[in-house]
């Protein structure tokens, strides 16, 4: 076997250094094409409303992600002891909510509010044995997606 020039040595150096930044491009870009799809942030908290002086129910959605997202249903959920139930927004009054009806286009970097009457979940939640609500919204993924925190709804309505 003939020995190696110092012109094949680097030219092997110079291929080597390719590949192996061409693949770490090729996962770069796939983790960034994955990181790019609808990615929504829930959130649910107390709102006061100034100009009737109540307090009310926040529901937030924030698209974080790239790309528009389409939101099919939206409410807040709670664990009884026959497992997660729903209350969504659209089975509610159109009297005991303001907001956006389902479903709702969410482009990049867009959020959306919905205002939902606290005595009325309340009532609901506490009927079924359940205090704390989390916010959920479904996407056109079929993804289910619900805030990290709860609100003790029942101890909020009471405060009113």
């Amino acid at each position: 076997m003939p020995n190696a020039t110092t012109l094949e040595f680097w030219t092997l150096v110079i291929a080597v250094v390719g590949g192996v930044t061409g693949v770490a491009a090729l996962a770069t870009q796939v983790w960034s094409l994955i990181l790019a799809g609808p990615r929504v942030k829930v959130t649910v908290a107390t709102a006061l409303l100034p100009s009737e002086g109540t307090w009310a129910l926040s529901l937030d959605a924030s698209n974080i992600g790239r790309l528009p997202v389409t939101l099919l249903e939206m409410g807040v959920t709670f664990r009884t002891r026959n497992g997660w139930q729903k209350a969504p927004v659209g089975a509610m009054p159109r009297e005991r909510y303001q907001g956006p009806s389902a479903p709702h286009r969410l482009a990049d970097a867009e959020a959306v509010t919905w205002i939902l009457d606290a005595q009325a979940l309340a009532h609901g939640v506490a009927e079924r044995g359940a205090v704390n609500v989390y916010g959920y919204v479904r996407l056109a993924t079929d993804k289910t997606i619900r805030s990290r925190r709860p609100i003790d709804v029942v101890s909020f309505a009471e405060l009113r």
